[in-house]
């Protein structure tokens, strides 16, 4: 390994390395082989594939399906060797035999191979070409059509992994997350915290590390080094982590193997140090999604005092001391020639090193303006519904999120067109007439019943059951950004033109409680401070006023 650098040997994790996608093919081994498989770590579903393989009868089919850049060809290679003597591989279902041939023609073809050969076959292919074969594959083929159609439209449980319908297996990666909230383990990904340990774990197992000491040794590619230290950091690869998380939480971002692997790439590499590297850069598709939760664009009354008493060049004895002692780390901020853009460079350093000694700790400080809080709160509500067996801690704590931040968001925003009648917890907003405003009682209740019945939240949101008078509603998924609105909304916050897809799901609920409302015996009229009481007795209505 000596005869590369650790800036080479990194290349084999740039989406534009000849080493991004694996082919079968019979070319000469070399380093960057092993150095590629030396990061290999099994997933979830690599590991039911193999079980599957091993299980396979004849005439039975393997579909390993999902997105373009998730592993699957990586998978299928590592598995081709071992099996091609029993099972028919057909590794790229977007690829033809011929080049006057279709994909859909060559997956035929592959299919018409059953009736003289009754091998089992595994076949690896994106969704969207799936969902293109049971449309347009030829009609001989309609029993594996049909069960495509089947698996496809939910009504197969996909959640059974693997999935099996007749002779047919389907395992998707979109089952199998890479991020999603865990129960005991606070990661949220365990396979890409595995990844970064692997990569830079401080062994001499490691030739990714062995590389580094080498640069470090010969005082060359400093800022590298600089960034693998950073990342070899468990706290650092959990900052990674939850911005990654909160990207496909709230921007619906999927992270494939091979965007990971391009990120981690861009992050020890790219134009400045990882901590800027994470949140800068429109060469890097993530990086742009996690841009927007950028820790410099935090206003607050202390981040930009900070902000102004370093640009100002203003005396900071202590900061000096920090800015010393990360010079000795090849970490580099020059005081005296303070460049704009300095102090956003360092309000990141301190949010990826708060659960880091340094120094004198000047970046703890401010490590209380970082707290996920949000994301925290979140996880616990949706941990709550997964576990819940209707226990009565657990009721006690569901109910704090129904009463106080779910119903009382749905009323609060009910009622926004009247201001004076917004603190009604009873009452829901009809409309005004002329001087009057008419209201419904309303009585909105979680159904914690139907929550102890629940499905299994997925790896991005949970569903809430709610109950308006006896009445069922629908279940409703609440997603981060719907959790975030509901937070909001009970602290004052009002609606603005970025929040139109949310805010669209909020108005369904509460189009769905005022209907129910409207089918309420008593109403109520507002008129400036007389209030009437109208309600139904047989086939009489009864007005009465108060004060």
């Amino acid at each position: 390994m000596s005869e590369i650098t650790l800036r080479e040997a990194l290349s084999v994790l740039s989406r534009s390395s000849p080493f991004a996608v694996s082919t079968v093919s019979q070319r000469t081994r070399d380093a960057f082989d092993n150095l590629k498989e030396y990061l290999f770590v099994e997933q979830e579903i690599e590991t039911d594939f193999t079980r599957t393989l091993d299980s396979l009868q004849a005439g039975e089919i393997v579909f390993l399906c999902g997105s373009s850049g998730d592993g699957k060809s990586e998978i299928l290679t590592r598995h081709y060797e071992k099996y091609s003597s029993r099972f028919h591989f057909h590794l790229d279902a977007t690829h033809s035999f011929s080049p006057h041939q279709s994909a859909i023609q060559a997956l035929d073809e592959l299919f018409d191979k059953r009736r003289s050969d009754t091998r089992p076959m595994v076949v690896g292919i994106n969704i969207g070409m799936l969902a293109n074969f049971a449309n347009e594959g030829a009609e001989r083929h309609n029993e594996i059509k049909e069960s495509v159609e089947r698996f496809l439209s939910g009504e197969i449980d996909a959640y059974q992994k693997p999935c099996k319908d007749a002779l047919f297996y389907f395992l998707n990666f979109e089952y199998y997350p890479k991020f999603q909230f865990a129960l005991k383990d606070k990661s949220y990904s365990v396979f890409a915290k595995a990844l970064m340990k692997k990569l830079t774990s401080q062994t001499e197992n490691n030739p990714f590390y062995c590389l580094a000491k080498n640069d470090e040794t010969s005082k060359r590619d400093t800022k590298l080094v600089a960034n693998f230290k950073l990342l070899s950091l468990e706290s650092v690869q959990e900052v990674i982590i939850t911005q990654l998380f909160k990207a496909r939480l709230i921007k619906d971002q999927f992270v494939t193997t091979r965007a990971l692997l391009d990120l981690l790439h861009y992050l020890l590499l790219g134009r400045g140090y990882l901590f800027d590297n994470l949140y800068v850069g429109e060469e890097n598709e993530l990086v742009k999604r996690i841009s927007e939760f950028d820790p410099a664009r935090t206003h607050t009354a202390e981040l930009d005092q900070f902000v102004l008493r370093y640009e100002l060049f203003l005396p900071d004895t202590e900061l000096d001391e920090f800015i010393i002692e990360l010079a000795a780390r090849k970490i580099h901020f020059n005081r005296k020639e303070a460049k704009r853009g300095d102090a956003a460079s360092l309000i990141r350093l301190f949010s990826i090193l708060c659960n880091e000694q340094l120094g004198n700790d000047y970046h703890k400080k401010y490590c209380h303006q970082f707290e996920e809080s949000l994301l925290q709160n979140y996880a616990e509500v949706w941990r709550l519904h997964k576990e819940y067996d209707g226990g009565t801690d657990m009721k006690i704590a569901l109910r704090r999120f129904y009463t106080n931040e779910f119903i009382a968001a749905i009323q609060r925003y009910a009622n926004r067109n009247a201001p004076d009648l917004s603190m009604l917890k009873d009452e829901i907003f009809l409309g005004t007439y002329g001087n009057i405003k008419l209201t419904a009682p309303v009585e909105i209740k979680g159904n914690y019943e139907a929550i102890s019945n629940k499905t299994v939240p997925n790896s991005v949101k949970f569903m809430a059951y709610l109950k308006v008078f006896d009445k069922t509603l629908n279940p409703i998924a609440i997603s981060l950004n719907l959790f975030e609105l509901i937070y909001k909304l009970n602290r004052g916050y009002r609606p603005n033109k970025y929040d139109k897809n949310t805010i669209v799901l909020l108005e369904e609920i509460v189009e769905q409680v005022t209907e129910l409302a409207k089918s309420s015996a008593s109403l109520k009229f507002y008129d400036g401070h007389q209030i009437y009481i109208a309600k139904q007795d047989d086939d009489m209505i009864a007005v009465s006023g108060a004060a």
